[in-house]
């Protein structure tokens, strides 16, 4: 038997099977942890039929009612929702089921941190999508079983498809209209909707703890997998993730000094290691590999081995050499890992795209180091002046700092490279888009062609030196409004030009420069 918490509006008795609660709590606004008499609950609300739908498919949980959701709105606040994992961890729930989430950005890093606090105590949570399918915290977090409901009529009762790179995070898609009965007799079919999916995968999970008592989230997922109506024997497993918002503490193995570039990492701790010798694998849940070192593949699969065997996870960052399948080499189905080359995976096998009715900026970048930078500063900035800005850029080490990565090669024809980025729009909702494109000299002439193309509201240019070469590129482009950011401190002697040109140093004025455009615009339409 396993004991399963519900955290909704609270478990009514009287009306469906749901008799065997041993515990009814309910978390208020204050946070206040209050214990509720069951049969004061309405026994048709929300709560008590996903927890039918979890009796129904495992008759033998232990349910445990956790109210968060106000009787009259069906809304928290986060805090509450956080409160009540916190509460799950404390008491002993194995597995909590969740049919509510969050799609405000503003939210997600303390719920996040909140997950992967779970996860290290062996909490399992099955989480619902947001009903707009899009991204949903905590459904969408790697450390999480998210479910959303078929939207056909091909699944039947007690079906469902495991999603092996489910660019929105959620891995599960199955039917969420059950047969609920009381006393043999049937009552009602439950609706078409994803927080009734949750449920049907809730039950799943305790079969197999059941099964399997000291069974890990990653291992659950594997069987899980396995029971699916899309099971394919041989297939890869199901170990590769799109995000890493599972990593706390990460070693990063790297040889080459100019790749000391973490000022402001999105990992909460990270320490860099030059030999393999000083890295002790009790400290860290994640190593992370770097272009240089994985090249030298025979001398460091002995950490990597050590990482692997304690269950712990892998990244590779490996902008240079993507050609190599490590999602092979790499193979560990009790572990997490993440690798630039498995990307194009999600992007493949995404949601469909929807049409951009946001603004887009493209920073154009000439230079080694600088893009990362600006594109985090823009993103934390307008975020915090509270617009849902999705950062995105072409090379992969910029998941690290909580940039989306947009996977392209040099052959990529310009319609796949809009497909992506239209998918990420389909996936997050946001409000606007800031996408780096690393640029050599001999590509300038690509420029025009992607402006004509994704039709960017704004093109900026990142520059080490703003030098009449550049000019005249950018004259040649013919593009309106450009903005150029510069290394460079004598910037006065460009003052006739056409352009709005800052320092880099001047991130903070560059900044409320795009806002105020932008907002003039919109006005102005």
């Amino acid at each position: 038997m396993i004991n399963v918490a519900i955290i909704d509006d609270g478990i009514g008795i009287g009306l469906y099977d749901t008799y065997n609660i041993i515990q009814s709590i309910e978390i208020t606004p204050e946070l206040m942890v209050q214990n509720v008499d069951k049969c004061t609950l309405f026994n048709a609300s929300h709560g008590t039929i996903c927890a039918a739908i979890v009796k129904l498919y495992y008759p033998k949980a232990i349910l445990t009612s956790i109210k968060v959701l106000n009787s009259k709105s069906h809304k928290c606040k986060s805090k509450q929702l956080i409160k009540a994992i916190e509460w799950c961890i404390d008491n002993g729930i194995q597995v909590a089921n969740l049919s509510l989430g969050t799609i405000d950005y503003r939210d997600f890093k303390k719920i996040k941190d909140t997950i992967n606090k779970a996860y290290n105590k062996g909490l399992i949570i099955v989480a619902a999508c947001n009903n707009k399918d899009i991204f949903t915290y905590p459904a969408s977090c790697t450390n999480v079983i998210g479910v959303k409901c078929s939207k056909i009529n091909a699944l039947k009762e007690g079906e469902y498809i495991f999603n092996l790179y489910p660019i929105d995070g959620i891995e599960l898609t199955c039917c969420s209209e059950h047969d609920l009965f009381k006393n043999g007799e049937y009552l009602k079919t439950t609706n078409r909707c994803n927080s009734y999916a949750s449920p049907m995968i809730t039950a799943e999970v305790c079969k197999i703890i059941d099964k399997f008592p000291s069974i890990t989230l990653e291992e659950i997922k594997q069987k899980l997998y396995k029971s699916s109506i899309n099971y394919i024997e041989d297939r890869i497993g199901v170990n590769n993730y799109k995000n890493i918002d599972w990593v706390n503490n990460a070693a990063l193995l790297c040889r080459n000094e100019r790749e000391y570039i973490f000022k402001l990492p999105y990992i909460n701790q990270i320490k860099n290691f030059k030999r393999i010798e000083d890295i002790n694998v009790n400290e860290f849940d994640t190593l992370i590999l770097l272009d240089s070192i994985i090249k030298d593949y025979e001398n460091i699969k002995s950490i990597i081995y050590k990482f692997e065997k304690e269950r712990k996870r892998i990244i590779v960052i490996d902008d240079g050499c993507q050609v190599e399948n490590y999602e092979v080499k790499y193979q560990n189905n009790n572990g997490m890992f993440w690798n630039s080359s498995i990307v194009n995976y999600f992007y493949e096998e995404c949601l469909p795209q929807k049409k951009m009715d946001v603004p887009l900026l493209i920073v154009y970048d000439y230079t080694d180091s600088k893009m990362i930078k600006v594109l985090e500063t823009l993103t934390a900035k307008f975020r915090n002046d509270g617009y849902y800005a999705v950062g995105a850029c072409t090379k992969s080490i910029g998941v690290l700092y909580g940039l989306e990565y947009i996977p392209i090669s040099k052959d990529e024809n310009l319609k796949e490279i809009k497909h992506k980025i239209e998918v990420l729009y389909k996936v997050y909702d946001y409000d606007i888009m800031i996408l780096g494109l690393s640029i050599n000299k001999e590509d300038t002439n690509i420029i025009k062609k992607i402006n004509m193309y994704l039709n960017p509201d704004k093109s900026i240019f990142l520059v080490d030196s703003f030098m009449n070469e550049m000019n005249t590129c950018i004259e040649k482009m013919n593009i309106d409004g450009t903005l150029i950011i510069t290394s460079e401190d004598d910037i006065e002697k460009y003052s006739y030009l056409d352009y709005k040109i800052f320092e880099y140093k001047e991130i903070n004025l560059f900044y409320k420069q795009i806002l105020n455009m932008l907002l003039y615009e919109t006005e102005k339409n």
